[in-house]
């Protein structure tokens, strides 16, 4: 598959996504969190932002958990609708009041909030719905990564990650705001940006 506009690669892959099953979704995830963890830029990292999956994501729990057994620093994104950014927020434990926002992921409850300037990420861990060969990846269509990785300092490494199937040869219309990744990590493979 190459060559297919945005809104068809979402479509197509969520449909794929979908149809997973649970056995399935932890047992990819535990290989790519496994290879994630293996990465010195991983190791060496004292702050991480993660995402807080849903659905059939590459689930993020056991790596968020990982993270904090071992002392480093998380900080998952608080979505502010109105201004269609994201506030770098820390998690201290998993046991934190989750709600789910208008788009259907898992977030903070707006109250638990403890915002974490983005100079003190060390790596950014992020989903995506799809990812090429040059690490650029599509999200749901909301522009809240691409607007807050467009803002960042650009030494804070980014690692997508996704199934195998989540990665196709190249998209068609990449668009100025959207912003390669430097590294996507699949079950089988780890892609780094050339």
């Amino acid at each position: 598959m190459s060559f297919l506009d945005k809104k068809a690669i979402r479509k197509r892959m969520l449909n794929i996504r979908q149809q997973m099953n649970r056995d399935k979704v932890e047992s990819l995830s535990k290989e790519i969190k496994l290879k994630l963890m293996k990465l010195p830029i991983y190791q060496k990292s004292k702050t991480i932002m993660l995402y807080l999956s849903f659905g059939n994501e590459v689930d993020s729990y056991e790596l968020i958990k990982a993270c904090l057994e071992s002392g480093k620093k998380v900080v998952v994104p608080f979505c502010v609708k109105k201004d269609m950014k994201i506030i770098p927020t820390e998690i201290k434990s998993l046991d934190i009041p989750l709600r789910t926002h208008d788009m259907g992921y898992m977030e903070i409850e707006e109250e638990f909030v403890d915002p974490v300037s983005a100079d003190e990420i060390d790596l950014i861990i992020l989903p995506g719905i799809a990812f090429d060969k040059k690490c650029y990846r599509i999200g749901f269509g909301a522009g809240y990564y691409d607007r807050f990785l467009g803002e960042l300092n650009f030494g804070i490494p980014t690692i997508g990650v996704a199934y195998d199937f989540q990665i196709i040869e190249s998209f068609l219309e990449m668009e100025s705001h959207d912003v390669p990744l430097d590294y996507v990590i699949t079950e089988s493979r780890i892609i780094i940006r050339s």
